[in-house]
């Protein structure tokens, strides 16, 4: 009796959440301080899937709102493809070195491959989710419905970003020092190997001529706290080159 109960209250709590209405999140600000903000990626053997998770804050416990967007690029092709998903999120304590569980419910369809996504096993019909538990404060373990790690590479994981902005200045990348120089602020960055930064270095590889010659860089970029390196500074990611070696200079 008490695991039909159990059953039928999971049923009518998710009917709910699907009935919820969801419009007023297009209005709102993912980078606002009202929403944590995660980036990460997934390496498949046809392609690559980005994501991009917004959580926003609330109790812990309590169902609150999320968005994800989901973009895939084929290595075979240079064409991409997207889908976004809104809904409700829901967290559960008690895993072991104070772990968070996540869960998300109720993503939109997705024409790709499924990665990361399983189906809802109290619903019926195709309703898809996604599982995560946290690594302290700044990382997003994928796993699977049962909370289990997908994987723990830290290039796998979503990790918590700041807001988006520009950077212009000079990229220095020799043995395992890199360091990017803003001409802008005049600040030194060290650069988290997330992102773009195969690409980023790849493209440095080609158009360096001598030792520590500075390539000209401009991204949209974001900081996340390097918990992949010994200092665990924050590190600079570029989310997307917007100029490389064009130095309007």
């Amino acid at each position: 009796m008490k695991s039909a109960l159990l059953i039928a209250i999971l049923f009518f709590s998710c009917i709910q959440h699907k009935n919820r209405d969801f419009n007023f999140l297009s209005s709102v600000d993912a980078n606002s301080e009202d929403w944590t903000a995660y980036e990460g990626k997934w390496l498949t053997k046809d392609g690559v899937v980005r994501f991009e998770l917004f959580l926003k804050n609330g109790s812990e416990g309590i169902d609150t709102y999320y968005k994800l967007g989901e973009f895939f690029e084929r290595h075979d092709s240079i064409l991409s493809t997207s889908t976004s998903s809104q809904g409700l999120y829901t967290t559960y304590r008690g895993r072991q070195d104070n772990e968070v569980g996540i869960r998300l419910l109720g993503l939109s369809s997705y024409n790709n491959n499924i990665y990361m996504r399983f189906k809802s096993s109290e619903l019926p019909g195709p309703q898809d989710e996604m599982f995560f538990i946290t690594r302290g404060d700044d990382e997003l373990i994928p796993c699977d419905a049962s909370f289990n790690p997908l994987t723990y590479d830290w290039h796998s994981t979503l990790h918590k970003r700041s807001k988006l902005f520009t950077i212009e200045g000079y990229l220095t990348i020799e043995g395992d020092s890199i360091d990017f120089f803003e001409r802008n602020t005049r600040e030194h960055w060290s650069m988290a190997e997330l992102g773009e930064f195969n690409e980023v270095r790849a493209m440095h590889r080609n158009l360096v001529k001598q030792k520590y010659e500075g390539i000209y860089l401009k991204a949209l970029a974001y900081t996340v706290r390097d918990t992949n390196s010994l200092k665990k500074n924050n590190g600079l990611v570029v989310k997307r080159i917007l100029g490389f070696n064009q130095d309007p200079d």
